[in-house]
């Protein structure tokens, strides 16, 4: 059995257990940690993505900056890529400039 746990006001991730396929998620968010990338971390609901997600912004170069995380379920399908990686403004139209995700 294994936990995830948030703790509120410090923003701090935990990830609790001692079985073989907890360790096995500990080394894997150690390693991601150490490489210079964007992650998508997927899974059914309730498995502790954000949890994960949260380990491996703290264990990052990155750990001083924001971290931001998008709940892409809630961003309809048609909008999902760009919000993500922004758009062409006008691409139908001709050349104009390029608008960059939020």
């Amino acid at each position: 059995m294994c936990f995830a746990h948030i703790r509120p006001n410090l923003e701090q991730a935990v990830l609790i257990g001692l079985s073989s396929e907890m360790k096995q998620v500990k080394a894997f968010v150690d390693r991601l940690a150490r490489v210079n990338t964007s992650v998508l971390v997927t899974g059914e609901t309730g498995t502790g993505k954000e949890v994960v997600a949260r380990q491996i912004h703290q264990h990052s170069g990155r750990r001083e900056r924001p971290m931001v995380c998008v709940n892409c379920a809630a961003i309809p399908d048609g909008l999902l890529e760009n919000e993500l990686f922004g758009h062409e403004k006008g691409l139908s139209q001709g050349p104009s400039r390029i608008e960059t995700a939020k």
